[in-house]
This record gives C-alpha cells, sequence and structure tokens, in this order.
C-alpha cells in the first residue's frame, strides 16, 4: 500500500511537519491515520513524540508507504548516540551532528516562523530545539500560541498553517526583533551549518565563540537555570516544558549577556546571585563550604556537572571573583605587594607555606592580609587558594634574620627595658607569629633593627653605662624616631 500524494521531505525539515504534508496533501483529518498505516502507536502523538527518537520497525512501512528511502526519512529523527563517550548522560539524542539532552529537543511543543512557513510552506527541524527562540533568516521571534484563540500550536491539526480554530498563521505579521535578540538562535543555526559563520571579531571577545554546538546550549541552559527551573543540559528534571517561547527567549537572551564584556557581566551576576556577604575564610586553603554557602546550586554545578576541560573558561572567572573578593575584604591594594605579580609566579598551597614557616595558619592569614604574602585563587576541578612561593620563602628569610626583645637589647647593648619602651611608644614594629606549637614568638622586623644598628655606635656612649634613667631612655627615643620619620 501507498500513499496516493507523497511528496519528499525537505532536507532540514522536522518529521513531525513531514507528517502534517502528507496528512494536508492526502486529505486526512489527522495525522494518526497515517501513523496507523504504518504501526507507529499514534497513541504517541498525545504525550512525547517519542516514535521520533527511535528508529521503530514502523519506520520500514512508513517508508513504503511514502515512497522514500529509509535513510532519507531517518534524517529526520533525532536517533541516541552510537557511544556513550559523545554524550552526558543516556539521554542525549543526535541534532545535527551534535548530542543534546532530549529536554532540550522538543517536536511536541511546535513553534513556527511566520515568513518561513509562508514561504517554504514547512516546517524547519531546527525549530524543535528550545533554544531557537527566534528565526535569524526573517529576525521575528517564532510563534507558539495563536493569536485567535490563544491556546499552544497543537502538533496533532491536518494542515500545515492553520490552527484548529481557523487562523492562518501564514498571513500574520512576524514579531520583529533587534539584533541582538537574535544572536543565540543565528549563532545554533550557524553551528548547525544551515548560516554562515560570523567574521572573528577583534574588538571584544565572547567565550561562547569558540564552543561547539553541545557545549554552547549547555552553558546557555546552564546561566539560564539560575533564574528559572530551566531544561538542564544534564538531563535532570524541570518544569521548563510550561514555559512559553517568549519566556525562553527572554531567559536565553539574557544568559547570552552575561558573556558580553567577559568576565565583568559574569561577575556582576555573580554579584547578583550571591545571597549575602559571606566572610571568605580560607582555612586550611579551602573555600567550598563558605561558597557552597554564598552561592548554592551556581557554585555545586559549576565544579560538579561542568567538568570537562571546554568550562574551564567559567570556573577561571570565577576564582578570579573570588580573588577581588578576597583582596577588597582584606583591604589588599598592589601598593601593599613589594614585587609585582606574574603569571610566571609560582604558587603554593596553605599547607606547605605552613611547614615551610612553622607557623599556625591565623598567623600565615595575617601574614596575607598585611600583603607581606601574595596570594592566588586558582582552578581546574576544584577552587584552590595559593600562596607567592617567593614571597613565603622571604618571609622565612625574615624570619631567620628577625631579631627578639632580648636578642636586640644585647646587640644594642642596652637595658632590655630600653627595647620594651621604644616598643610600648611604636617606635619598633613588632610582630607576633603563633607558631604551630602555639609558642608566641614576638620579633622584630629586620628592616628597623638594621637601622637601630647602624647607629649603636652613635648612642653607645650615652648607653653605655647600662643605667636605664627615664632621661637616657627618652633621649634614645627621640633620636630613633626622629630617625625613623626621615
Amino acid at each position: 500500500m501507498k500513499l496516493l500524494i507523497t511528496p519528499k521531505p525537505e532536507k532540514d525539515e522536522g518529521f513531525i511537519s513531514y507528517l502534517l504534508r502528507l496528512t494536508e496533501a492526502n486529505g486526512y483529518d489527522t495525522p494518526s491515520w497515517i501513523l496507523s498505516l504504518s504501526g507507529i502507536d499514534y497513541m504517541e502523538l498525545q504525550w512525547k513524540f517519542t516514535f521520533v527518537f527511535s528508529c521503530s520497525e514502523g519506520f520500514r512501512k512508513f517508508a513504503k508507504l511514502t515512497g522514500n528511502a529509509l535513510s532519507d526519512l531517518i534524517e529526520l529523527l533525532y536517533l541516541p548516540s552510537p557511544s556513550p563517550k559523545h554524550t552526558t548522560c543516556d539521554l542525549d539524542y543526535d541534532f545535527y551532528g551534535a548530542f543534546l539532552n532530549r529536554s532540550i529537543i522538543r517536536p511536541h511543543c511546535p513553534k513556527i516562523c511566520v515568513k518561513c512557513l509562508n514561504e517554504a510552506g514547512y516546517c524547519r527541524r531546527i525549530w524543535d530545539c528550545s533554544l531557537v527562540t527566534a528565526c535569524p533568516i526573517h529576525e521575528c521571534l517564532l510563534l507558539d500560541t495563536c493569536p485567535k484563540c490563544k491556546r499552544r500550536l497543537r502538533a496533532i491539526r491536518n494542515r500545515m498553517s492553520v490552527c484548529v480554530c481557523g487562523c492562518d498563521w501564514s498571513e500574520l505579521q512576524p514579531d520583529l526583533r533587534h539584533e541582538h535578540e537574535i544572536v543565540v538562535s543565528r549563532r545554533i543555526y550557524q553551528l548547525c551549518d544551515l548560516l554562515p559563520l560570523d567574521p572573528p571579531s577583534k574588538e571584544r571577545h565572547n567565550p561562547l565563540q569558540s564552543l561547539a554546538l553541545q557545549d554552547f546550549v549547555i552553558v546557555l541552559t546552564f546561566i539560564a537555570g539560575l533564574e528559572c527551573e530551566m531544561s538542564w543540559a544534564t538531563g535532570r528534571p524541570s518544569k521548563s516544558i510550561k514555559l512559553r517561547n517568549k519566556d525562553l527567549h527572554t531567559y536565553f537572551t539574557e544568559a547570552h549577556e552575561v558573556f558580553e564584556n567577559w568576565p565583568h557581566n559574569f561577575h556582576q551576576l555573580l554579584d547578583k546571585k550571591s545571597k549575602g556577604n559571606v566572610r571568605l575564610n580560607p582555612r586550611d586553603g579551602k573555600l567550598d563550604a563558605a561558597l557552597k554557602e554564598e552561592f548554592g546550586p551556581l557554585f555545586k554545578r559549576l565544579y560538579g556537572d561542568l567538568r570537562e576541560s571546554q568550562f574551564d573558561f567559567l570556573r577561571e572567572a570565577f576564582a578570579q571573583y573570588v580573588n577581588n573578593r578576597l583582596r577588597a575584604q582584606y583591604e589588599i591594594g598592589d601598593e601593599f605587594l613589594s614585587v609585582p605579580e606574574s603569571d610566571d609566579d609560582q604558587y603554593i598551597t596553605v599547607a606547605e607555606a605552613r611547614r615551610l614557616l612553622k607557623i599556625s595558619h591565623d598567623s600565615l592569614l595575617n601574614l596575607v592580609k598585611t600583603g607581606e604574602i601574595a596570594f592566588a585563587t586558582r582552578s581546574d576541578r576544584t577552587l584552590h587558594f595559593l600562596l607567592r612561593l617567593a614571597d613565603v620563602e622571604s618571609v622565612k628569610i625574615n624570619y631567620a634574620q628577625a631579631l627578639g626583645s632580648r636578642e636586640l637589647a644585647e646587640e644594642l647593648g642596652v637595658d632590655h627595658k630600653v627595647i620594651s619602651c621604644l616598643v610600648k611608644e611604636g617606635h619598633l614594629r613588632r610582630n607576633p607569629r603563633r607558631t604551630i606549637d602555639a609558642y608566641h614568638a614576638p620579633k622584630f622586623d629586620v628592616d628597623t633593627a638594621t637601622r637601630l644598628l647602624r647607629k649603636h655606635n652613635m648612642v653607645n656612649n650615652c648607653l653605655h653605662t647600662g643605667k636605664t634613667n627615664p632621661t637616657l631612655i627618652l633621649m634614645f627615643c627621640e633620636f630613633v624616631l626622629r630617625r625613623l620619620s626621615n
């Protein structure tokens, strides 16, 4: 048996569109008649069209019924990956060579471009992608709601461009949109080889331009999913099926804008998604607990779901944001760094720095807060709080050269009370360091001690007696204060 009228499927046509064209051409009241003749369960038209996601035995009958080669009809379907390594989960299906999650491909939620439908007479397969919300050819929003009856377009109908209420969509005026609202749909068209690629721009960098179709979809759904219960590209259940195309269009357009002016817009998003001003305390170099508390699902998905290397740019921008937050929290500016930071700098973990310096975590963090040791947050699959090795080694040398109060008094040849007076008056800076065995070891800055030692011989005569009367102490304090102020 063969249908009387059997037009050939178009190259970029979806299976449901071809089924509707056959229904209309042969005068059937519903597409279910053709499916029944092919042995395909027509009740699937009432649900999610699962027959479009597999090549069942009914398609062989359908090929004979329509006079098509089976290979030509398979091009209209969305088949699962033959190899799991090409997918993120077992719900991924082939969409123009990329494997997208089943929740992204929605033939059961039809939408159309009224201009394309009027010109070509069929529905494009690419419209089944939920991220394609506009037509980049005519720069208009896709229609998924009949303006007359206010109901969603039905896939089960007997005419291609006419609603069950009688409204002819091909006669409608398109809902034109601005250029920035078309960019997501245009990019998907380009990645599907349906439009030529844009020439590379040197003016601004958008990291999305380097992503393949599957990764492009995953990243945008990740960002859009922060605003609503979006179809998440790793297979999580969602309620985005209830969203109309106009809503999806808004979410995906705003998600794309996050990647413009990179990473500034992304950092603004992080500010917006912050649950509060959580104080970051990198205890032993770990920031996970505070960041999970502050950013919730954003942090979890960024470091749990998007583990592939192509998403490193997101984690690197997040690490940069955390780094800036810590610098502001510690009130550290570039002027506090004795040596400017360089890309060639080596960094070590907090645990390694503590072993080198033999000090407690609080003492080490104090060195970071004062700018004596530069830090950086680096990201791969996890977020690391690291310390610059050169600074740690410099502090270690300074520790070895630093003098205790009694050692300094002995070197200067003065009574210990003189040093205590200088410390009390603030002329000598004391750096208490709590060691790993909880021993407090206050020592004096090596530079200050060096300046005092230079003048030791000049004041030795007045202090050589060893007497610590107030007059001598005051004279010595005034002398040191004048030298330090110079």
